[in-house]
């Protein structure tokens, strides 16, 4: 479904690791993400206002929004949460920037509102989910302070930025799509465009969102509690769940009238948390995906150590409020999670290519809800490829489609999935130290075996050679991976009948492709027309080919 998004970020992406050595090109994307650090220093500065210790506190601050669970878990990788959120932080730096100026005098900082509309529609164009943050930086705008009508000059200005650079570096993409698919947003929020290759859905994955009131209401406590419910890969951390029971004890002691002796908070403080509180609900309220809130964790440490600081006495309020980031900090880097990293290879991507007969002729089905298509721009470009089966909401129209797609070409092929071996390459490591400590060959082999007999965490079994004087350890149950590469083609075989389809599972052959060192088996097969009722395939248990 991601195929119908800007494909901006992507391309840089691509090229960074493609047309680079891809050390390199990670470095480079890893060094942009810690630009960050830079607006959420300047952000720190204008929060704190004029306490004595700013110049220190900033930088710490600034170090800890860098040190949270959903930026960590994207550090120099190609999700594009972090690479976006540089650019919305830049925005927020300046627009607090702007406020400040307007309050002192009465220009209203065109060059900063300016600025932070390019950066803010630079994020919106890279990606679309960055809309929220647009809207609530947005409402933030007119809670800075000043005079009215400069704050809704500054609003207008950052308003027209923010549109102009979003038309200049997506506008052509997404007039593409709405003249191709009749929705711009494709396929989100076909409920209203109704376009007729998806079905009528408002946001395509719902199943991350709160599902009742209660749970809206208590949803940072839950989500925090069990972090699955909000994103695949768990990630620890309580900043959520300290900002919002912190949050909802300053609000009862107001209504209480427990009052301490502070100073009112400062317009960018309250600028700042009308930017984060909107930005939280919209968030919550559209996606309720963990990752989309790497913007609102960079600030979070910092609101958090203002939040500490205004409920507790002012003697030790400071000292206790650096104690709580800290140990947010400590937790979030001691749990941290992230998508998958492989050792780096001076090649980022590499696919064996597959046999196939006339490109020009094939098409080339992409069947299931694995990520595939990163393996396409390594396979020939004059075949046409189509995702069926998978996650993307298709409609009738959809599957239609498909049809005439198929019928007009001569060739057809399908792309699934393929088991990692894993156990193998763990076992292969495991050899290799075994082999340089000596406990493969001779009287080594017999403290092999025992380590297998007594680790079955191990799963393996020795194998000698044919001297008998060589031994590795080898999987216990080699037939594990045929068994799960059938039922990998029998889950696409189902999917493939709703289209009239079925697998030539005797052409099917298992090829291989490297993410880094990494490598991500998948499989490719012929497809042809489905049986006609009542005739056996004849092939469910067909001998597994290997790609010579």
């Amino acid at each position: 479904m991601q195929s119908y998004f800007s494909p901006l970020l992507d391309m840089l992406h691509y090229l960074l690791m493609v047309r680079l050595p891809a050390p390199l090109g990670g470095f480079l994307l890893g060094a942009f993400h810690g630009l960050v650090f830079l607006p959420l220093a300047g952000i720190a500065l204008h929060a704190l206002g004029e306490r004595e210790q700013r110049a220190r506190l900033a930088p710490l601050l600034a170090l800890a929004g860098l040190c949270t669970s959903a930026f960590l878990s994207e550090l120099g990788g190609s999700m594009a949460d972090n690479t976006s959120a540089v650019f919305v932080i830049g925005a927020v730096y300046l627009v607090l920037q702007a406020q400040s100026r307007q309050r002192a005098g009465n220009h209203i900082g065109l060059g900063c509102w300016v600025l932070a509309g390019l950066l803010l529609g630079t994020a919106v164009a890279f990606k679309l989910t960055n809309a929220v943050y647009a809207i609530a930086l947005g409402l933030a705008t007119v809670a800075g302070g000043g005079v009215w009508r400069h704050r809704v000059a500054g609003l207008a200005l950052l308003t027209a930025s923010a549109l102009l650079a979003a038309a200049l570096l997506a506008g052509w993409w997404y007039w593409q799509v709405w003249v191709q698919f009749g929705n711009p947003l494709f396929p989100q929020f076909n409920a209203y465009f109704q376009a007729p290759l998806s079905a009528p859905i408002a946001v395509a994955d719902t199943r991350w969102l709160p599902s009742n009131l209660l749970q809206h209401l208590a949803w940072p406590l839950l989500f925090s509690l069990d972090p699955g419910r909000v994103s695949e890969v768990k990630m620890l951390q309580v900043l959520w769940p300290l900002l919002y029971l912190g949050g909802l004890a300053l609000l009862l002691s107001r209504l209480f009238g427990v009052r301490r002796e502070r100073p009112r908070p400062s317009r960018a403080v309250l600028a700042l948390l009308v930017f984060f509180c909107a930005g939280y609900v919209l968030w919550q309220g559209m996606f309720s995906i963990y990752r989309y809130l790497v913007v609102l964790e960079l600030i979070a440490p910092l609101l958090l150590w203002l939040l500490v600081e205004r409920l507790l006495p002012a003697a030790r309020a400071a000292r206790w409020a650096g104690r709580v980031v800290a140990v947010c900090v400590a937790i979030s880097l001691l749990g941290a999670n992230g998508w998958g990293h492989e050792a780096w290879a001076r090649e980022g991507f590499r696919v064996q290519a597959p046999t196939m007969d006339a490109p020009g002729q094939s098409v080339v089905l992409l069947v299931g809800g694995e990520p595939q298509a990163w393996r396409v721009p390594f396979l020939p470009a004059a075949a046409r490829y189509v995702g069926v089966a998978g996650t993307f909401p298709e409609s009738e129209g959809y599957r239609q489609a498909v049809a005439t797609i198929v019928q007009s070409r001569k060739h057809h092929y399908a792309m699934l999935p393929a088991p990692q071996d894993k156990q193998t390459a763990r076992l292969g490591r495991i050899n290799g130290w075994a082999a340089a400590l000596g406990l493969n060959r001779d009287g080594g082999c017999q403290r092999l075996e025992w380590l297998a007999r007594r680790v079955r965490g191990l799963r393996a079994v020795v194998a000698h050679d044919q001297g008998g004087d060589r031994c590795q350890l080898v999987p216990r149950d080699a037939t594990t991976q045929d068994a799960a590469r059938l039922h990998e083609r029998r889950i696409a075989g189902d999917g493939l009948a709703r289209y009239g389809l079925a697998l030539d599972e005797q052409s099917c052959v298992q090829l291989s492709s490297w993410i880094g060192q990494g490598e991500y088996p998948w499989q490719w097969c012929r497809v042809i027309a489905m049986p006609a009722a009542g005739a056996g395939s004849g092939n469910a248990e067909a001998g597994l080919a290997q790609q010579p």
